[in-house]
């Protein structure tokens, strides 16, 4: 019966007013005698000590989430919220870099080139540079059967299967001459120091074959 007057006071005040949980945390406090209104101190450093290393966390990686950075500081998830939004932060989407040059980028993008092109004139070295790049390859399984048919018969007709979802990793390099070497990464395999390491040492293997070292 007496936590009926509590959700009445939810009921009516709406959800900003005093939830039933925390009245009956408090209407247990002064039922005990208890009837200091201020909160009980909590051990362990003031978070307030800890706002300047949240706008540093901020400022350090834009991209950071709140909750990477009330881990990372051991702080309430809110809390962090609650301070970002005191200082007026915001997430907001990043701006995507449009592709349209200006005028002065694409005059400056042929300066670039003719320098370079003038440089290579008197110090060889655009035919030493080479580039490698990696890229999804997506692909087919499917295969048309064959099928007996007498003379004159046309051949049997079959749906034709949708697109499959199979894909290969890529890596290729080359130079002014073309590809000096490519390689399709086994299925379940990634990218990682180790196999990278391979990939070079098998790159200039191919590079000495072909007399271009």
């Amino acid at each position: 019966m007496q936590h009926k007057p509590r959700k009445k006071n939810c009921d009516v005040y709406g959800p900003n007013a005093v939830s039933v949980r925390v009245a009956q945390i408090w209407f247990k406090r002064f039922q005990s005698g208890n009837f200091d209104i201020k909160d009980a101190h909590r051990s362990g450093r003031p978070v307030t000590d800890k706002i300047d290393a949240i706008f540093e966390k901020v400022e350090q990686d834009r991209h950071i989430s709140s909750y990477d950075i009330a881990g990372e500081l051991g702080i309430d998830h809110k809390t962090v919220l609650a301070h970002l939004k005191k200082a007026g932060y915001t997430k907001k989407l990043d701006i995507w870099v449009p592709h349209e040059l200006t005028e002065r980028n694409l005059m400056n993008r042929v300066l670039i080139c003719d320098s370079l092109l003038r440089r290579n004139e008197t110090e060889p070295f655009l035919k030493k540079l080479i580039t490698g790049d990696e890229k999804w390859i997506t692909y087919d399984k499917n295969v048309r059967k064959r099928s007996w048919s007498k003379a004159g018969q046309a051949s049997q007709t079959v749906a034709k299967p949708g697109l499959t979802r199979n894909k290969v990793m890529l890596c290729v390099w080359w130079d002014w001459k073309g590809i000096i070497h490519y390689e399709l990464l086994p299925p379940g395999r990634t990218i990682d120091s180790e196999l990278y390491c391979e990939q070079l040492m098998r790159l200039n293997k191919k590079l000495r074959e072909s007399g271009r070292n």
